[in-house]
């Protein structure tokens, strides 16, 4: 396989779920009281900070107006965040 010259490539990726995690103790709301504002059930919110569950464009959104951090921004994480794993999986199955 050819990989692309001098591009960076990190060796680790956070889940999204760790960033949202960060937004909401540092203004102190509630996994239960987030889900609430985003109208969805609180064990999606449990399992995306825990990076089981993915960030998609319809929770994105919500993320983008309870949070103002851009929708973009959310699917951009979570998208290197998968790649990451799919690439670590591949280095481990390659052995």
């Amino acid at each position: 396989m050819v990989s692309p010259n001098n591009q960076f490539q990190p060796d680790y990726a956070v889940p999204p779920g760790w960033i949202l995690e960060e937004h909401l103790d540092v203004h102190g709301i509630s996994e239960a009281e987030f889900a609430r504002k985003c109208g969805c059930p609180p064990q999606l919110i449990s399992e995306i900070i825990a990076g089981k569950a993915p960030v998609d464009s319809e929770i994105a959104l919500q993320f983008e107006k309870e949070l103002g951090l851009a929708a973009s921004i959310w699917l951009g994480i979570e998208r290197e965040y998968r790649l990451h794993q799919l690439r670590e999986a591949d280095t481990r199955n390659r052995g």
